[in-house]
């Protein structure tokens, strides 16, 4: 008798631990939005600026603006572009994104002009939680994929 008890409760629990699968499931894939329809959302239309305006519909960057810089008898041709944001990781996404993480400046040569100019001067900084980053990232990385 033992044993069948033990093997009832045994089954009970295997069954038991299916259907709360199963409702999971059901919950994620009748869910009001998709995760890519969220991130798509996002990715268009966030707290600030749309991140298609800079990075393209795309999210392949673009250049934003051309413009001559003159400094020391020498004329600069400088263009601000846009970073293809498609194939970063997670971790360099969030980082350019979390308003508390200071990346290290880095040293300029004395012909890179233009970088030292707008380094660190084109990506706004937007407050988003971890789960909206992690919207946007997927949209964008499943973008080539549809």
């Amino acid at each position: 008798m033992i044993k069948f008890i033990t093997f009832f409760l045994f089954t009970l629990s295997s069954y038991a631990s299916e259907i709360s699968k199963a409702i999971v499931e059901t919950q994620v894939n009748e869910s009001f939005i998709t995760k890519f329809e969220y991130g798509k959302m996002l990715y268009n239309n966030p707290r600030g600026i749309s991140c298609a305006k800079c990075h393209g519909a795309d999210a392949k960057g673009m250049v934003l603006s051309k413009f001559k810089h003159y400094e020391k008898k020498n004329t600069y041709y400088c263009e601000i572009k846009t970073d293809d944001i498609t194939r970063v990781s997670l971790d360099v996404f969030k980082a350019k994104l979390d308003p508390e993480i200071k990346e290290k400046r880095p040293k300029f040569g004395e012909g890179e002009v233009c970088a030292k100019m707008i380094y660190g001067n084109t990506m706004p900084k937007y407050f988003l939680t971890q789960n909206e980053l992690e919207s946007i990232y997927y949209y964008i990385t499943q973008l080539n994929k549809k």
